[in-house]
């Protein structure tokens, strides 16, 4: 009897092996299988089918931070709508009265170096060109209101135009004294007048007598 059994025991070893210990032998067995890493999910959603690419910053940032609530249908496409501040970062408090059209001045990839629109201002030139906002009139400057396109166009200050008079405070002399712009000649007739006395602003030519 003790014979058959140590003989059944040899062909089966895990006879007589408790149950807890078999338990933990097959535990152990389980823990040292590697695990496949899963794949990771892939839809093949073409976010540029919504009209609205996922340029610059937007592909790095989460769908949840735009479709809130799990919410697609209907999520903003303009960029004030979702830059307001509450949804999105907007505007600060120093930023300039403007229209909501970001794209007019910045780039899908960052805030800083904004390509300036002034079709997007609202307001007056002064309001920006304070020296303070964005620089305004240099100490030589001549006298005049604060109408920067009164002489001056959006592209740059440097070449004016056309000067509008009517924009100048002051007298003639004040500025037509050879120096900040064209004075008399030296074959001008002697006289302490102004010179809108016999001259217009558009011409020297044609003086009344």
């Amino acid at each position: 009897m003790v014979n058959a059994m140590v003989t059944e025991m040899h062909h089966n070893p895990l006879q007589g092996i408790a149950p807890f210990k078999l338990f933990l032998v097959l535990l152990l067995l389980v823990l040292t299988i590697p695990v496949q890493a899963a794949e990771p999910e892939t839809t093949g959603f073409d976010h540029f089918s919504t009209g609205f690419p996922l340029i610059g910053r937007h592909d790095l940032i989460d769908c949840a931070d735009c479709h809130i609530a799990g919410q697609f249908k209907g999520t903003p496409l303009n960029c004030g709508q979702c830059h307001n501040g509450i949804r999105a970062p907007g505007k600060n408090l120093q930023h300039f009265r403007s229209s909501n059209f970001c794209e007019d001045c910045h780039t899908e990839y960052t805030w800083l170096g904004a390509k300036f629109d002034h079709s997007d201002v609202i307001g007056e030139c002064q309001d920006c060109h304070n020296n303070i906002v964005a620089f305004g009139k240099s100490p030589s400057h001549i006298l005049t209101t604060e109408t920067c396109e009164d002489c001056h166009n959006t592209i740059t200050f440097d070449r004016v135009g056309r000067v509008d008079h009517a924009s100048v405070i002051g007298s003639c002399s004040s500025c037509h004294n050879g120096v900040t712009a064209t004075g008399k000649p030296a074959d001008h007739p002697q006289t302490t007048e102004e010179c809108n006395s016999c001259h217009t602003v558009f011409t020297w030519q044609g003086a009344d007598d």
